[in-house]
């Protein structure tokens, strides 16, 4: 054989070979696949769950209140081999309830290792009130006493809130957990998904660490309770870094509120050993605000501008003493001059004489 003909062999060979691989089954070898649960899925058969291809689960322990199904379904979740993270559903909106969640997060908990990230889930409409800087302000609370425990962590939010209601900019050694649902199959009106029948790498992901790509799972595939799950996909090899098992100390946050001139600042005590990180996490300043009508700052009442003062009146020209005009123009001073001394003479020499 020709080594031309030889060589179209080969290479028609090799197209054959390739287009008999399932769609995105290269792809999927880079990413981990993984589901996110909370009470609403039920009663949870975690050997179904791994069985179905599951690598990687994100348990809610808080949301309000701590989750009642977290201990179960860390506990069997865990006895399958299964690494896990938590999330924490974000309702505070002043730096009070932020300190008060963290540590209610914490608590619920409960010292337990965790190889994934804990994430801050972002999404409750009482946050999106806020303004972009003030909601990122109390995220950032919440991660900082996420990471002085001992976690990574992270934030979950949609794709167009990512952008329009926060800055993730701000936000240093931060994993993005981001949502975005644009990948399910319809099956008789109803959204179904698997892993199969997606590629990881496509052009629908955002530019995150990890992706919910659909709320669409089938339940009794991954041994769900409920009908759906949440569907993830993982870019970063958290297993690889090791679990991370929480330090001894018992954290409690006090808040020093922050005014127009003065940062607010977040210092952590330990409730065992004393021991304090000062300055955890700062709050900038406000900042005054525009002048009101009296030119003082609406927040603090500060003045913010010197008060008018009244223009000064030009120094009047005296009247003369002796006819009560008032002499202007050239000669003026002149006839003021002999008008004064003829009023000192008839008021002073004459009735003498």
């Amino acid at each position: 054989m020709k080594r031309w003909k030889r060589w179209c062999v080969m290479v028609l060979s090799l197209v054959i070979l390739l287009s008999a691989l399932p769609f995105g089954a290269g792809a999927q070898s880079v990413a981990r696949r993984g589901i996110d649960v909370s009470r609403w899925q039920g009663t949870v058969d975690w050997a179904k769950a791994k069985q179905a291809g599951v690598e990687f689960a994100v348990l809610r322990c808080l949301a309000y209140r701590k989750d009642t199904t977290f201990e179960t379904n860390y506990a069997a979740a865990t006895a399958q081999g299964i690494p896990l993270g938590a999330y924490v559903y974000m309702y505070a909106t002043t730096p009070q309830g932020a300190v008060k969640e963290a540590q209610d997060a914490l608590a619920a908990l409960g010292g337990k290792a965790l190889t994934y990230p804990l994430f801050l889930d972002v999404e409750d409409s009482s946050v999106f009130a806020l303004s972009s800087e003030a909601l990122t302000d109390l995220m950032l609370i919440e991660l900082h006493m996420f990471a002085a425990a001992g976690y990574r962590v992270g934030v979950y939010c949609s794709l167009n809130h990512s952008t329009s209601e926060m800055d993730l900019t701000r936000l240093e050694n931060c994993s993005r957990w981001i949502a975005r649902w644009t990948c399910y199959t319809t099956d008789q009106n109803k959204k179904t998904f698997t892993f199969q029948n997606q590629d990881p790498e496509g052009g629908k992901k955002p530019d995150c660490e990890m992706w919910q790509f659909s709320n669409g799972g089938k339940g009794s595939v991954y041994g769900m309770g409920s009908t759906y799950v949440d569907l993830d996909y993982c870019y970063v090899d958290y297993e690889a870094m090791g679990p991370c098992v929480p330090n001894e100390h018992r954290w409690q946050a006090q808040l020093t509120e922050r005014s127009c001139t003065s940062p607010g600042e977040v210092v952590l005590t330990c409730a065992d050993c004393g021991e304090v990180k000062t300055a955890a996490y700062t709050l900038p300043a406000f900042g005054h605000t525009e002048p009101d009508e009296n030119g003082c700052c609406t927040r603090c009442g500060a003045p913010l501008t010197e008060p008018e003062t009244p223009p000064e009146e030009p120094p009047q020209t005296p009247a003369c003493p002796l006819c009560g005009e008032v002499h202007r123009g050239p000669f003026g001073f002149v006839i003021l001059l002999f008008h004064t001394i003829a009023a000192y003479l008839k008021k002073a020499v004459l009735p003498q004489l």
